[in-house]
């Protein structure tokens, strides 16, 4: 009889054969036992996140509109960007950035420097005195800090009438022609792809880097860039766990190249990063990296809440 044969010609395992499955079976049941409880605890992060205060953010916009509007008679409305727009927004971690859009045609030929300080002006006059830190005015907008932590960073934006919008260009001295909903109708297209597990991916991934790197973490829209080009053909699973480890382990080769601006408000989302394969690119992608292989490797819910909190 043939040393792997059995009766009727049949196969057999070996006792190392059979101890070698049995193992393997209790190394995917422990698996799966981990990814539940990790699963479970990134769900209950994510309902953290989720529980922003949203009203207390309105009420400061509406004043923001109420203060603009007494000093601007062609103030037509507040356009939502940034993190609020594509519902990435993380309470603590993310800025509140709006369009301020003006329905004038001469204003086009004012210089945006004019503006923003006029924005500035009224608000100064105009806001709460009680819960403002700072007002400043940047090279394109006009950046409003409360004693709380939160930002609102708003940017003069003009309207013709055939609906182009143009903000101050990167250098603040002239208007330049933008596609503001370009980002977040793609980003929301991927999102929907993904049922819905993308932007959740996203909060996580900045609660990660701002625990790990503070002021150093990438912006939000670079981060959710990065987010668009991991997802755009991902076929994986789609759980908080799988999701957010993916997001790093791509990011960590797409971090070293500049990502184009596809709203035009710049030439690229991260060019403060330099050039491709940069020092600073480097170092963000060696941090993407270290993170990505501990998710991958993680064998408890204590090794995620360390990334957490």
């Amino acid at each position: 009889m043939d040393a792997m044969g059995g009766r009727g010609g049949g196969s057999y395992l070996s006792a190392r054969d059979l101890e070698a499955l049995r193992e393997e079976a209790r190394r995917r049941l422990d698996q799966s036992r981990i990814d539940a409880e990790v699963n479970s605890f990134l769900q209950q992060e994510l309902a953290g996140f989720n529980d922003r205060d949203v009203d207390a953010i309105n009420r400061r916009l509406e004043q923001i509109e109420i203060s603009l509007e007494g000093a601007i008679e062609s103030i037509d409305r507040l356009l939502f960007g940034g993190s609020v727009a594509k519902h990435t927004h993380v309470d603590g971690l993310s800025d509140v950035d709006s369009l301020v859009l003006l329905r004038d045609d001469a204003l086009a030929e004012k210089d945006p420097a004019e503006v923003r300080n006029d924005f500035r002006t009224a608000l100064v006059r105009n806001l709460p005195r009680g819960e403002i830190q700072d007002i400043s005015v940047g090279a394109m907008a006009v950046t409003v800090k409360y004693r709380d932590g939160t930002e609102i960073q708003l940017l003069p934006a003009v309207q013709s009438k055939r609906g182009n919008i143009q903000i101050s260009s990167e250098d603040g001295r002239s208007w330049s022609q933008i596609q503001p909903k370009a980002f977040a109708q793609e980003l929301s297209r991927i999102n929907r792809r993904q049922g819905g597990s993308v932007v959740p991916a996203i909060k996580l991934a900045k609660a990660i880097l701002a625990n790990r790197l503070g002021a150093r973490s990438p912006s939000g829209y670079h981060l959710e860039a990065l987010a668009v080009a991991a997802f755009r053909d991902y076929s994986g699973q789609r759980t908080p766990k799988a999701m957010v480890t993916e997001l790093f382990a791509r990011a960590s080769t797409s971090i070293l190249r500049p990502i184009q601006d596809v709203t035009g408000q710049s030439r690229y989302v991260d060019q403060a990063l330099g050039s491709a394969n940069s020092a600073a690119r480097r170092e963000l992608s060696r941090t993407f990296e270290q993170i990505g292989k501990m998710m991958s490797g993680s064998q408890s819910v204590a090794e995620w809440r360390a990334l957490l909190e």
